[in-house]
């Protein structure tokens, strides 16, 4: 069981930077390619071990103020709010919060909203004409996920094909350092 802090881990309200304004040597060696990569995050897990979805919500909501402003929303526009915890062979590693305005549930993207216990990152890198914004990178304060023993590093990027597109952030786990690493000699 992954105990965090519920009501801070749901806002992810913090000061992103471009991965390029990042001090390098700050971020764990073996944390740095995944915090990077444009590959699909669901694929590099999945090959290594059985990867599982626990949804922790799935709610129409109200995103932070710094989510409207990353999507370009008006205030109080609707989205669904999505956050769930990766697993790979039942241990997390990765805890997700994905916003997805109503404007963007368009074309095939309307079916993001059945997903259940399906990673969203498998199903957006299915899709052709699919576009992604610079990763942007933050370190966490350790009060987010108390039971984790170092404030952890996490990132988010702007998914786009409709409407404002999908806001994904994910935080990285300490455990995902102890997985052998799918990138590579590094």
């Amino acid at each position: 069981m992954m105990l965090m802090n519920s009501s801070a881990a749901q806002q992810f309200d913090y000061r992103w930077s471009s991965v390029q304004q990042i001090n390098k040597v700050k971020v764990p060696k073996k944390l740095w390619p995944w915090l990077i990569t444009q590959d699909s995050l669901t694929a590099r897990l999945k090959s290594l071990g059985t990867l599982t979805v626990d949804v922790l919500d799935d709610v129409w909501s109200t995103p932070t103020a710094r989510e409207r402003k990353r999507l370009k929303l008006r205030p109080r526009e609707a989205a669904r709010i999505r956050t769930v915890l990766l697993k790979i062979d039942g241990k997390a590693v990765i805890y997700a919060r994905s916003i997805i305005p109503a404007r963007s549930l368009k074309g095939h993207w309307r079916q993001v909203k059945y997903l259940k216990d399906k990673p969203l990152g498998g199903y957006l890198f299915r899709h052709k004409g699919l576009s992604r914004s610079c990763i942007e990178v933050t370190q966490l304060p350790k009060r987010l996920f108390p039971n984790q023993p170092n404030a952890l590093w996490a990132r988010r990027s702007v998914f786009h094909q409709f409407g404002p597109g999908i806001l994904v952030n994910e935080a990285f786990f300490n455990e995902i350092n102890q997985l052998k690493t799918p990138f590579g000699l590094l």
